[in-house]
């Protein structure tokens, strides 16, 4: 019998079932359920509910880490790794499927950035408005660092949502309609020299291979 745990949105009981191949890792409802499978594999659950903008989002798992991969080309989502750069978009898709999900989209980051408010695992300011060196990576120059390798950089038993690498997104760019926009990320605004917030986006070609974007993937849940 698969593991199933509840969460609840405008008082609904939704009840999930842990993913097929994996098993309860760690975590609560209240800073998110881990699930792990044999290869080691994290993912994190992000719980049904809305957006800053008021979207209803269905809960969703996510690869608690950037995502990296051996020399195989396999990729996982486990700590003390580097994450996977110099990837392009069609690729990092490719990817994705190989771990049964697909590259964040717009909808699933902004749910993310909102439920890290609401559990209070950061401030309104700190994931809308403004970086903050002391929980992401910043470094200047960039310097790409491990996945894990910062207790502080940690919230909600979610890694590295500000700073390090920026992040692919399925989103497409208005201005430029064949570029993707990329989101987070480790640079400053450049009208105030304030450290780029979690929801920071920007585009980017999706054949370009750039040093400092990496991707996650979210597996959505079944639809009923």
């Amino acid at each position: 019998m698969r593991e199933r745990f509840v969460e609840y949105c405008d008082g609904d009981r939704i009840e999930v079932d842990v993913l097929e191949k994996y098993h309860f890792k760690e975590g609560t409802i209240n800073d998110g359920y881990v699930i792990e499978d044999d290869n080691g594999n994290h993912l994190l659950r992000i719980p049904s509910g809305y957006t800053a903008d008021g979207l209803y989002v269905r809960g969703f798992w996510i690869s608690r880490y950037e995502i990296s991969i051996d020399n195989k080309g396999n990729p996982y989502s486990i700590a003390g790794k580097y994450p996977c750069v110099n990837i392009k978009f069609p690729d990092a898709m490719e990817l994705a499927k190989k771990m049964d999900g697909t590259v964040i989209g717009n909808e699933e980051y902004n749910r993310i950035a909102m439920w890290l408010v609401q559990t209070g695992a950061a401030t309104f300011e700190e994931v809308f408005i403004k970086g903050n060196d002391d929980i992401g990576n910043y470094t200047n120059p960039f310097i790409l660092k491990k996945t894990g390798s910062n207790p502080n950089w940690m919230r909600n038993r979610l890694d590295c949502f500000w700073g390090n690498a920026y992040t692919w997104t399925t989103e497409k760019s208005e201005l430029y309609d064949h570029h993707r926009i990329i989101r987070g990320g480790h640079g400053s605004c450049f009208n105030t020299g304030e450290k780029h917030s979690p929801i920071f986006r920007t585009w980017a070609d999706p054949e370009r291979e750039s040093p400092d974007i990496s991707f996650r993937i979210v597996i959505k849940d079944p639809k009923d």
